[in-house]
Protein backbone atom coordinates (compact mmCIF):
# COMPACT_ATOMS: atom_id res chain seq x y z
CA UNK A 1 0.00 0.00 0.00
CA UNK A 2 2.66 2.18 0.56
CA UNK A 3 4.79 1.60 -2.20
CA UNK A 4 1.55 2.57 -4.20
CA UNK A 5 1.15 5.60 -2.71
CA UNK A 6 4.34 7.04 -3.05
CA UNK A 7 4.63 5.67 -6.66
CA UNK A 8 0.85 7.69 -7.43
CA UNK A 9 2.33 10.74 -5.41
CA UNK A 10 5.79 10.84 -7.13
CA UNK A 11 3.47 10.29 -10.81
CA UNK A 12 1.44 13.89 -9.35
CA UNK A 13 4.42 15.81 -9.19
CA UNK A 14 6.23 14.59 -11.97
CA UNK A 15 3.11 15.63 -14.11
CA UNK A 16 2.62 19.04 -11.80
CA UNK A 17 5.99 19.87 -12.95
CA UNK A 18 5.92 19.03 -16.65
CA UNK A 19 2.27 20.59 -16.91
CA UNK A 20 4.19 23.95 -15.46
CA UNK A 21 6.71 23.91 -17.90
CA UNK A 22 4.25 22.97 -20.60
CA UNK A 23 2.24 25.96 -19.77
CA UNK A 24 4.80 28.80 -19.02
CA UNK A 25 6.64 28.15 -22.04
CA UNK A 26 3.34 28.36 -23.95
CA UNK A 27 2.87 31.54 -22.49
CA UNK A 28 6.33 32.89 -22.83
CA UNK A 29 5.58 31.90 -27.03
CA UNK A 30 2.54 33.99 -27.12
CA UNK A 31 2.33 36.57 -24.16
CA UNK A 32 -0.13 38.73 -25.47
CA UNK A 33 -2.48 36.00 -24.67
CA UNK A 34 -1.75 34.61 -21.81
CA UNK A 35 -4.88 33.71 -19.90
CA UNK A 36 -6.34 32.03 -23.04
CA UNK A 37 -2.99 29.47 -23.51
CA UNK A 38 -2.99 29.14 -19.95
CA UNK A 39 -6.74 27.60 -20.16
CA UNK A 40 -6.07 25.91 -23.13
CA UNK A 41 -2.28 24.48 -21.58
CA UNK A 42 -4.05 23.18 -18.53
CA UNK A 43 -6.68 21.60 -20.68
CA UNK A 44 -4.39 19.72 -22.66
CA UNK A 45 -2.65 18.46 -19.95
CA UNK A 46 -5.54 17.15 -18.08
CA UNK A 47 -6.70 15.50 -21.56
CA UNK A 48 -2.93 13.97 -21.78
CA UNK A 49 -3.68 12.38 -17.88
CA UNK A 50 -6.99 11.14 -18.65
CA UNK A 51 -5.98 9.60 -22.00
CA UNK A 52 -3.21 7.55 -20.02
CA UNK A 53 -5.51 6.77 -17.51
CA UNK A 54 -7.97 5.69 -20.24
CA UNK A 55 -5.62 3.93 -22.08
CA UNK A 56 -4.36 1.88 -18.55
CA UNK A 57 -7.81 0.64 -18.30
CA UNK A 58 -8.79 0.03 -21.29
CA UNK A 59 -5.42 -1.07 -23.17
CA UNK A 60 -6.69 -5.02 -23.79
CA UNK A 61 -10.02 -3.72 -25.59
CA UNK A 62 -8.86 -0.60 -27.53
CA UNK A 63 -8.43 -1.30 -31.23
CA UNK A 64 -6.48 0.94 -33.90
Amino acid sequence: MFLGLLVFITALCISAVAIYYSIAGLVAIFAAAAIPIMIMGGALEVGKLVTAVWLHKHWNRARW
